[in-house]
């Protein structure tokens, strides 16, 4: 299925597959980290406008979670994909 994301967009949505290959739910700063380690110049706050446009895009499985005053955490899950399309 295509996603209506940008290359950006595309490039931080596979960042947090990545982390959830490793076994971790980064927050933004983990995914800026990893972005930037990619070689892409990417600020918190573009990142954060990313994330909110993933999250709202059917089909890209990834889920935010804020517990209290934490950061919020960015949840790649697979299962979330197919309950988008059903």
């Amino acid at each position: 299925m295509k996603l209506d994301l940008t290359d950006r967009q595309y490039q931080v949505l596979q960042c947090v597959k990545d982390a959830k290959a490793q076994g971790k739910r980064p927050y933004t700063k983990g995914v800026v980290n990893r972005m930037k380690a990619k070689g892409y110049d990417i600020t918190e706050r573009q990142c954060s406008y990313d994330l909110s446009v993933i999250i709202r895009t059917k089909g890209t499985g990834v889920i935010s979670m804020r517990l209290g005053s934490k950061p919020t955490l960015w949840i790649y899950d697979e299962r979330c994909i197919k309950d988008d399309a059903a």
